[in-house]
Parts: C-alpha cells; structure tokens; sequence
C-alpha cells in the first residue's frame, strides 16, 4: 500500500526516522515496531546482531480544540505523537559492564555517545523539519537507560530509550 506523505506526515515522520536509524555505520540491525523472541545464548535477544536500532511508532493524539465550522470537511490540524527509538549495545563480558573482549569499554560512556549521536542526526534533519512545517517542531522529550537500580537490564543487556516528541500538521484528503 502506497502513503501518500504529502497527506500523512506520521508516516512520513517514521519511514524518515527509521531510514536514519539505518544509515548510522555503526548499527548492525534496524528494526521497526519488533516481536520479541525468544532468546538464544549466541544471538541475545531478538537473535540479531548490536548495535541495534529499534524504532517503536508510539501513539499520536490531537493538540487543538476544534471550533464548530460550516465546512462539513475535517480542517487541517495539529497533532501530536511520541515514536520511541531504542538502542541495544552488545552484552559486556564482566560484572562491572567494562570489558567487551579483552578491551576497556565501559557501558555509561558508549550510551552517552549514542545518546548524543542519535538526538544530533534527529534533531538536525532538514527533512524532518520541513515535515513538521513551520507550525510543528520535534523534540527529545526525555530518555531512560538500563543504568539504574531497580531496571530490568536481563536479556537485553544495556539499552537507552530515547521518547521523541513530533508535533505536525494533519492535511485531510479532499
């Protein structure tokens, strides 16, 4: 089925967000809106190789108040939705999450430089900020990471879960 993008601007919004996910070099997966599976002890979770860039379409909810209007048609509106894009990192080989091998590499700062590589390719796309148009805007709104006490990290090993805010307009058919 083909979208047109000029009308729906979510899906233009996530084709754009997942292209960019898998143009980063260093992701060895893509991935958009994933099943789990089951694990297996060679392949980790999802059986795939990491870095691993998942995209997860989240929800969307309209910002405006519709006035009553003679016009029978819907008007162009604004809408809100929050696409989560999610990193997983390759398992560490050592209770203190540095080693991967033989070689030092802590996990707090490889998700920090993801973090800042991520939100830098984002929010600095010129094609998402034409599709959010000059009356949207787009947004990290907050993230959260498997480093903290209390956070299921098992399988999965490290993550970062990074919540997007895109607000953009609606163009109804006619």
């Amino acid at each position: 089925m083909s979208v047109d993008q000029t009308l729906n601007r979510r899906e233009a919004i996530l084709d754009r967000l997942f292209t960019l996910g898998q143009g980063i070099n260093e992701v060895q997966t893509s991935l958009r809106n994933p099943n789990p599976v089951p694990t297996s002890p060679k392949a980790g979770i999802l059986g795939v190789p990491r870095p691993l860039f998942a995209l997860f379409d989240g929800d969307a909810r309209l910002m405006q108040a519709l006035e009553p209007h003679k016009n029978p048609r819907m008007p162009t509106t604004i809408w809100r939705m929050d696409p989560q894009i999610m990193i997983l990192l390759e398992q560490r080989d050592n209770f203190e999450n540095t080693l991967m091998g033989s070689v030092e590499n802590p996990i707090g700062p490889e998700l920090s430089r993801w973090h800042d590589l991520l939100n830098s390719v984002i929010v600095n796309d010129p094609v998402l900020v034409d599709l959010v148009t000059v009356s949207g805007t787009h947004y990290l709104s907050s993230f959260t990471t498997s480093l903290k006490i209390g956070r299921d990290v098992g399988a999965y090993g490290a993550w970062l879960l990074m919540l997007y805010v895109f607000d953009y307009p609606l163009f109804q058919a006619r």
